[in-house]
């Protein structure tokens, strides 16, 4: 008995829209929880507070350019962020893909998938040997071929975080602050440019 044909373009499931993700995020604060299995207080936390991130993000300026770049792409794209509830990175920047997406002019197509649901594709898109989210991977929407990944923060937000990290007298929530002072600082802007390099 032959094995099913898969189409390389099928999304992997279980994935989630933006607006179902903002749904779910919305529900598990409610419910007082998050995705992944480690249901702590402080992610729990988390990602209540992400929901003014998401809110703030969407809102940010989108580069002509770049919205110009993505309604021109020679081939459909299909975008796969992953991702989790809780992590602040991801509130950041997810509405700004969302947002890109819409104004593609049917170009992209973006897919949230969850890093505990799909190891195995967090696993072939690792940074520097872990597990880092939020990292978006895009591919042809037609042929499923693999257009290369971004991901998980711009790079100069990137430097920030190691350096913070690398504090040790800093406490997370001091961390999560300054991260979360310099995304706003950048309303959007470092992201795009580093999407466009990119797309040229």
């Amino acid at each position: 008995m032959s094995s099913p044909i898969v189409s390389p373009t099928a999304v992997p499931t279980p994935a989630y829209t933006y607006p179902e993700f903002r749904a779910l995020v919305a529900r598990l604060a409610a419910e007082h929880r998050t995705t992944g299995p480690d249901q702590t207080p402080g992610l729990i936390r988390y990602t209540d507070q992400n929901q003014a991130h998401l809110d703030r993000a969407y809102a940010e300026p989108l580069l002509p350019e770049l919205v110009s770049a993505l309604a021109n792409l020679p081939r459909p794209e299909q975008w796969l962020l992953l991702a989790e509830a809780w992590c602040g990175d991801t509130a950041h920047t997810l509405p700004v893909l969302a947002h890109l997406a819409e104004m593609s002019a049917g170009r992209v197509s973006l897919h949230i998938v969850l890093r505990s649901d799909h190891p195995a594709l967090m696993a072939a898109h690792q940074t520097n040997g872990g597990n880092s989210i939020p990292k978006l991977i895009r591919r042809d929407a037609a042929t499923g071929a693999d257009l290369g990944d971004w991901g998980p923060r711009p790079a100069a937000a990137q430097v920030l975080a190691h350096q913070l990290h690398a504090d040790k007298s800093l406490h997370v929530n001091q961390i999560i602050k300054e991260m979360n002072a310099w995304y706003e600082a950048d309303n959007g802007e470092a992201l795009q440019r580093e999407l466009l390099a990119l797309l040229g």
